[in-house]
This record gives structure tokens, C-alpha cells and sequence, in this order.
């Protein structure tokens, strides 16, 4: 009895933020593919996450569709150039995307992913 009250003391005293990461680590972790946090950048990658937001900024004139994706362990944005929206993704599907990332203003980035709606 004493280690069931202690993991729900552990879990009344955890942020919201913590307890949603560990609800989409938990959500994605049979998709098998490394955590956001961990990805390199300039090089292929395969990242798994959640659609947390999409908005449409316009970039060189033309509208692009931004994914944020987040995993639990971070975010990542996938940047879809001259489109306004795409069907099937919305949030709270899962997704998986696969391109290059970089970083830009402290955020992973990947344009025109290529991307598979898992649920």
C-alpha cells in the first residue's frame, strides 16, 4: 500500500506540463522513433509527435501551413510552403514526419516534410 501512495503523491505534486509529456511519451512510445529533444539537426530524421497547433504565416508572399508537433519531450514545427491546409491533419492526430531539421529561433524546424497520419 505504502508504493501506491507514493506514486500518487508523486502525481498530485507534478506540473500539468509534466504529467501531458509523460501522457505523449506514453501515447507515441510504440511508434519506436527517437524523441524530439534528442534530433539532430542538418541531417535526415524521423520524429513522431502529436499536432499540438497549426497556423498560417505568410513566408515570401505565399501562406505556409506550421505544424507544431510535440512529443513530450519537445516540439517541432513542420513548415508546409504554399499550402493553407492539409487533409487529415489535425489537432490531436498522431503524425509522424520525416525530413531535415535546423533550428530557428530556438525551435526544430523541418520544410515540406514528408509526413504519415498515424491515427
Amino acid at each position: 500500500m505504502g508504493v501506491v501512495l507514493k506514486k500518487l503523491r508523486s502525481k498530485l505534486s507534478q506540473s500539468i506540463d509534466d504529467i501531458e509529456g509523460e501522457r505523449l511519451q506514453d501515447r507515441l512510445a510504440d511508434l519506436g522513433v527517437q524523441p524530439i529533444a534528442d534530433a539532430p539537426t542538418r541531417v535526415p530524421v524521423l520524429l513522431a509527435g502529436e499536432i499540438q497547433g497549426l497556423q498560417v504565416v505568410p513566408r515570401a508572399g505565399s501562406p505556409s501551413l506550421e505544424v507544431t508537433i510535440s512529443d513530450g519531450s519537445g516540439r517541432a514545427v513542420a513548415v508546409f510552403t504554399g499550402r493553407r491546409r492539409i487533409g487529415g491533419v489535425d489537432c490531436g492526430r498522431r503524425v509522424l514526419v520525416e525530413g531535415v531539421g535546423r533550428t530557428d529561433r530556438g525551435r526544430m524546424i523541418l520544410v515540406n516534410p514528408a509526413y504519415t497520419i498515424v491515427e
